[in-house]
């Protein structure tokens, strides 16, 4: 049964956070340097539907020793939304149920968190599948209404519940929190498993949403104009 609690540690973990590895603004070293300022003990970058970004960032945090605990993760497209993969070294193939990815994720020893379920416009998933954990606080959730519905039904359901900035750009990371307590990536995925977890927030400005929005259309071209020319 689902237990939320405030870990001894308090030790602070943005675990949505998207890199230019995908459709983030700015690069993994940038990120990393922002959650050191920020006081973070660790984060997970989400990028879509690959682990580079993750795995530049444990390259970085070696060679700068930089004190932070690294969860590789991804962002992985079901065939009904997004699904956060946390702790495995190979993402579940785009495109299977969202139960199918869980399951996939398991067998790695990962976790699963339904990210953003229930906001209309972020390719949510619209329900909560079986997955690990639920994502109940998403700081780019400029109302709190899909917020506050995710932390519902997360209730009724006794999945463990987090949070995360969504963040694509460094300056936002850290606004969504999870705290737990862990010495490494393991014992945080674990911490995660268990719902010992206590979610802290901040909503993203509104300023980064038109940056947001900005860079959506950025990326959208420069993967037409590549397209182009390898025709």
């Amino acid at each position: 049964m689902y237990l939320e609690m405030e870990p001894l540690a308090k030790m602070r973990f943005d675990l949505h956070v998207h890199s230019n590895c995908s459709d983030g603004r700015d690069e993994v070293r940038t990120i990393l340097r922002a959650a050191v300022r920020r006081g973070l003990a660790g984060l997970s970058i989400t990028d879509h539907d690959t682990l580079q970004g993750s795995l530049k960032a444990m390259k970085i945090i070696r060679e700068e020793k930089l004190d932070l605990i690294l969860i590789p993760g991804g962002e992985v497209t079901t065939a009904e939304g997004h699904l956060l993969v946390l702790g495995v070294q190979e993402l579940p193939p785009r495109g299977r149920s969202p139960e199918e990815t869980a399951e996939m994720a398991r067998e790695q020893g990962g976790i699963t968190i339904v990210p953003h379920p229930y906001h209309p416009f972020r390719h949510a998933i619209g329900r909560i599948p079986d997955c690990d954990a639920v994502e109940v606080y998403n700081s780019k959730h400029l109302f709190g209404i899909a917020n506050a519905r995710a932390r519902r039904n997360a209730k009724k359901l006794g999945l463990p519940m987090v949070a995360g900035s969504d963040s694509h750009f460094a300056a936002t990371v850290g606004l969504g929190v999870t705290e737990i307590e862990a010495a490494d990536a393991e014992e945080a995925v674990a911490a995660i498993r268990a719902g010992q977890t206590r979610v802290v927030g901040k909503r993203t400005p509104p300023r980064f949403f038109i940056g947001n929005t900005v860079q959506s259309i950025y990326t959208i071209v420069r993967k037409g104009v590549r397209r182009g020319r390898k025709v």
